[in-house]
């Protein structure tokens, strides 16, 4: 097996450490663990699992944390995790044959970012770029930070047989508010020497809407479409998307319409059909709704678990009950599962 370091920063995260730390045990890798000034335990948890445990005066800035965990590893193959992320499903044999065959390039891991959302929790898919060689990347921003090639060779990515679960959007009111503020104040210093970056204004824009603050995130996707992002990078198609549900919870309909322009970049993506499906409901046209989400269930492609399931079949039975089609809509509403709104429904039906 090409040997692997593990680096991870850490900060008062105890109990998500050791989750992410008992979860990597199985497996032949090196850990690193990089603390950046907790005052509890840490340290203690990190001890039992880690072969390095290393103190990071914090300075404001991820990657160069990052980097100085990076710096002391033992091996040049570096897989970086956050303290909220735990790996359940890896393909060693696969992974091994993926990274001779691209050795300078980097490794996109999947995680399943999961939030709480209509009285469930659901989850986001993505791909994240998180395992390189030392020796020709290195982490820059100091928030939401990006691998940035050393050298002459060009960036390039293939996907990781490794899955992972990621619940830092999970928490308390007052904890997601506190990362939320301590991440947008970082942003807007980037913001200073990078005025014109949409990948910045969509950062912050995705804090405010993890403090539930769909007003202030819509002015930050607002400003990141000004500065026109690239429809093939994943960070706009996520942008598009809750854009576009923030419009629509603060009923902002002729605004969300606009984003039906974005329709031959991502008609292939099941997230992006349920929300046009729910902007032609918005605009009380539930007949061209209705088709958007029956493509969605067949979609090749999706960012979040429910897109070509769950979320189509509880608006295909909206629109059927619409209709006067209860029976049909009950079945429809019957293939969500526990899904809360579809429950909802069924319950009220029953009446």
């Amino acid at each position: 097996m090409i040997p692997i370091s593990v680096c991870i920063i850490t900060k008062n995260e105890a109990e998500n450490l050791e989750k992410c730390l008992s979860a990597l045990k199985p497996y032949p890798f090196e850990i690193v663990v990089a603390d950046t000034g907790s005052d509890d335990s840490s340290k203690e948890v990190a001890d039992k699992y880690a072969d390095k445990v290393l103190d990071f005066t914090w300075c404001d800035d991820f990657s160069a944390a990052r980097n100085f965990c990076i710096s002391k590893a033992s091996h040049d193959m570096i897989l970086s995790l956050d303290t909220d992320e735990f790996v359940t499903k890896i393909d060693l044999e696969s992974l091994e044959k993926l990274i001779e065959q691209h050795p300078t390039a980097v490794g996109r891991i999947e995680l399943l970012n999961y939030f709480d959302a209509d009285d469930s929790r659901r989850a986001q898919i993505s791909r994240v770029d998180r395992l390189f060689n030392r020796k020709h990347h290195t982490f820059r921003n100091r928030v939401h930070e990006y691998l940035h090639t050393l050298g002459n060779i060009s960036y390039s990515t293939y996907d990781a047989p490794l899955t992972a679960d990621h619940v830092g959007y999970l928490g308390s009111e007052e904890k997601l508010r506190d990362k939320s503020m301590r991440d947008i104040n970082l942003l807007i210093k980037e913001l200073a020497s990078k005025p014109d970056s949409p990948y910045l204004h969509f950062q912050i824009g995705q804090s405010y809407l993890m403090m539930r603050d769909n007003k202030h995130a819509c002015e930050y996707f607002a400003l990141a479409l000004e500065h026109h992002p690239d429809p093939k990078e994943d960070y706009t198609r996520i942008l598009i998307k809750n854009y576009g549900e923030c419009l629509l919870s603060l009923n902002l309909t002729q605004k969300a319409a606009e984003l039906l322009s974005y329709y031959p970049h991502y008609e292939d993506n099941a997230d992006y059909l349920c929300l046009v499906g729910c902007i032609y409901l918005h605009l009380n046209q539930p007949l061209r709704a209705l088709p958007e989400f029956i493509k969605a269930q067949a979609a090749p492609k999706k960012d979040s678990l429910d897109s070509a399931t769950r979320t189509p079949a509880y608006y295909m039975g909206y629109i059927y009950e619409l209709f006067g089609e209860i029976d049909i809509a009950k079945s429809h509403y019957l293939r969500c599962g526990d899904y809360p709104p579809a429950l909802k429904r069924l319950e009220a039906l029953k009446r």
